[in-house]
Parts: C-alpha cells; structure tokens; sequence
C-alpha cells in the first residue's frame, strides 16, 4: 500500500509538473452557463445548493485533471491497487477520491459519491469507465444527479497536439507540452443516460 501511494504521489507530481505547460480555452454551449460553472469552481467547497457533478469520458481524463485541479472535486477511483496509484496521484493535483467502481464496490462508491454531493461538494464521473465501451455511458451519473438534484455539467476536451493510445480501449489521449486544449461544456441540466451520451458525443 505505501508503494502505490509513493508511486502515486510521483506520478502526480511529474504530471502536475508536465501539464503547467498546457494553454486551456474554455467555450460553453449555453453562455448563461459560465458564471454557474465558474462560481461553482472559485467557491470553496462544501456549498450545498451551488455544487455540480462534471461529466467527461475516460479518453479525455489527462486533458481535464489539470484544469479541474485544486478544487477540491471528488472522483471515484477504482479499490484495486492501480486505483490506489490514480489515487494518490490526483489527490496531490488537488481532488478528494472516494473508492469503488461498477465492477469492485460499486454501490458503496455510488453511496459515497451521494453523501459528498449532499454535503456540498462538486462531484466528477468518468462516464464511460472503468472498462468501457468507449463512448457508452453508464448509468451511475444520472443516478446520482436523480437522488441529490444536482445537475450534469457536460465536459469534452479538443486538443490541438495530443499522443493517441490507439491499443487502449478508451484511446487514452496524451496531450503535448505547450498544446492548447478547449474544454467544451455542454448545457448544465439533467439528462438520461441516453441524452447525456448524444449530448457529450456531440460536442465540438
């Protein structure tokens, strides 16, 4: 365990240390969006009432970990002991973790999510995770957003230069030092699991 959690907070280090060099641009699909999702982001957490649940697909996690940093979001990570690596790695970029997956510990990581967002505090869901299919998503965000009437933030990444891992199932994207990323956000609301993918999906 304190291997994981020393790899962890090397990694989240060196990755904190390599995406200082990345230039972000932020454009909302619905401009009456941005002054909700930046309060959301520039107030401390907890603030019941104000907090949202962000939605992205895995294939984009290295392109919005950086730009997310430091605000205190919560991620539910995987219990194995690759997931204790992610981590320690992106609690050291600034997020609060909970542990469980749809595969190891779901429910108590979905129940866990639900009390932090009623306590107030903003969520993240890597919505096609933690094994795919790539693009399909799943339908714990919905379910969490249904039971604490918080609603979705719909997030993609377009990057200019990026490393594609074609073998991966999810693609993983890398993106190059000193690359400039667009961090597209789809209209705040609820969705379906069926909406929320045609929305993300749709994104440019």
């Amino acid at each position: 365990m304190l291997l994981q959690k020393f790899a962890g907070l090397l990694a989240g280090f060196l990755y904190k240390t390599y995406s200082s060099t990345f230039r972000y641009e932020l454009q909302f699909e619905n401009e009456a969006d941005r002054k909700i999702v930046f309060e959301d982001l520039s107030t401390p957490k907890p603030h019941l009432g104000k907090n949202l649940i962000y939605a992205c697909f895995h294939q984009d996690d290295l392109s919005c970990l950086p730009y997310f940093s430091g605000k205190k979001i919560v991620i539910l990570i995987s219990q194995s002991k690759d997931g204790q690596i992610l981590a320690s790695a992106v609690e050291h970029m600034g997020y609060d973790t909970v542990r469980g997956s749809s595969h190891r510990g779901g429910v108590a990581g979905l129940l866990a999510l639900m009390k932090k967002c009623k306590e107030g505090y903003s969520l993240t869901i890597a919505v096609d995770g933690p094994k795919g299919p790539i693009y399909k998503v799943k339908e714990g965000i919905t379910n969490v957003a249904d039971k604490t009437g918080r609603p979705i933030v719909p997030v993609k990444a377009i990057v200019s230069r990026a490393k594609i891992f074609e073998k991966s199932w999810n693609k993983a994207t890398l993106p190059m030092p000193f690359t400039k990323i667009k961090i597209v956000i789809g209209k705040v609301g609820f969705y379906s699991t069926t909406e929320l993918e045609e929305k993300m999906i749709g994104l440019k």
